[in-house]
């Protein structure tokens, strides 16, 4: 599994976190965390980019979270590898994410769902009404 760690040295692994959400064990910001920080890999094309595919539910791009997922997903190709922060920050808009298309757990990733929203904090009041 490929291994990532956020800015506080916590070990973040995207396999693990997209099972979990899969499982519903853990929160989109879980999988935030571990995406941003991780090492995916991607087929490469010719030209610079990504290979995107369309169907019947829009556009799609397949991510793997390791070279042997890649395998698994596109045979003996040239790749490229990245974090998942960059790979959010250069996909086309519109374009969702597929991560281990060919795994036995594909998770599809809208992008809007990865952002990070600076300033955004969410607050709960309680029953004396105090924040």
């Amino acid at each position: 599994m490929i291994n990532g760690t956020s800015g506080s040295g916590h070990p973040h692994d995207l396999p693990a976190a997209a099972s979990a959400v899969l499982q519903q064990k853990a929160s989109p910001d879980e999988l935030l965390a571990a995406w941003l920080s991780a090492t995916v890999y991607c087929a490469r094309p010719d030209r610079p980019g990504l290979y995107v595919a369309d169907t019947d539910d829009g556009q799609v791009v397949g991510v793997c979270t390791s070279l042997e997922e890649l395998a698994r997903f596109a045979g003996e190709c040239d790749w490229f590898s990245t974090t998942g922060a960059d790979l959010l920050a250069q996909l086309p808009p519109g374009v969702d994410i597929v991560l281990d298309p060919s795994g036995l757990r594909p998770l599809r990733i809208s992008p809007a769902a990865l952002k990070v929203r600076q300033g955004l904090r969410l607050n709960h009041q309680g029953d004396k009404g105090g924040w």
